[in-house]
């Protein structure tokens, strides 16, 4: 019976432990197991049966508080590493951003130095040859009627 609260006792400490002292915890369980074992096989069968019990009823118990804790070290790991990966896709788009930014100012005054109009040059450009061109075509039937019918050549007698 002495058994009995004492592997509980390791139980209740390996599972609240770090992983490494959870092993060592497991091992030294494992190791009185064998112990136990071997004392019943040389002692009373009736006590190797009862500790085999037991060892089945820890087992399952210690089994899912592995299981468990596997879970939780996993499960802080990946959310570890998903704030890691959005942490570093954060500074990877704003590096990106700031790069693209010094592209576009550089190249603006590249083509400023090369005398290279703007966007808004060229529309404002545009709309002043599209009014020169009304113009042009407002004007073009009064100047069609000033001028002077053209005179027929003159044919030799």
């Amino acid at each position: 019976m002495a058994t009995r609260s004492k592997s509980r006792k390791t139980r209740r400490s390996a599972t609240g432990g770090t992983p490494a002292a959870m092993v060592t915890a497991l091992h030294q369980i494992y190791l009185a197991g064998l112990g136990a074992a071997s004392r019943a096989r040389s002692g009373a069968p009736g006590l190797f049966e009862e500790l085999v019990a037991e060892g089945a009823r820890a087992q399952a118990d210690t089994g899912a508080a592995a299981a468990r804790a596997f879970q939780a070290i996993v499960g802080d790991a990946q959310a570890k590493v998903s704030a890691r990966v959005g942490q570093v896709r954060g500074r990877a788009a704003d590096a990106l951003e700031g790069l693209e930014k010094m592209f576009q100012t550089r190249v603006h005054r590249a083509l400023t130095q090369l005398g290279v109009p703007s966007a808004e040059q060229l529309s404002a450009l545009s709309k002043r040859v599209d009014a020169l061109n009304t113009n042009i075509e407002r004007l073009a039937p009064r100047r069609a009627a000033r001028r002077k019918p053209a005179r027929p050549p003159m044919s030799a007698p």
